[in-house]
């Protein structure tokens, strides 16, 4: 994600320059709406812009959209923040991602129980 931010070079690793430049839809989108939290470092705004851009390419296959459409698949947006070890999910509610702890968890699966029934 930094390479893709400070639009770096190449980086001599074509697999690699391949798969970031998935990343350049997200980073066009960070530069024209900016981040959805200020107080990450660039490169993470970007990687978690990145999430949601990858969830809007899913939905882009008609199986995905007819699946989700009907209830029988649910996409969800996690975030890792490698530097903290924490893993976040992101919420429509408040346009943000938010930690994975105990109590989102289970919110978490009683969204599902409820979608199930």
């Amino acid at each position: 994600m930094k390479a893709v931010y400070t639009r770096s070079a190449k980086l001599k690793a074509p697999n690699l320059d391949k798969w970031l430049y998935h990343a350049s839809n997200a980073a066009f989108r960070l530069e024209h709406e900016g981040p959805l939290d200020d107080r990450l470092k660039p490169h993470d705004q970007l990687s978690q812009l990145n999430v949601l851009m990858q969830l809007e390419h899913l939905m882009t296959y008609p199986i995905v959209r007819q699946q989700v459409s009907a209830g029988a698949l649910v996409l969800s947006g996690w975030w890792f923040d490698i530097a903290t070890g924490d893993m976040y999910a992101y919420e429509r509610a408040s346009r943000s991602f938010e930690v994975i702890d105990r109590q989102m968890a289970e919110r978490m699966v009683a969204r599902l129980a409820t979608r199930v029934r």
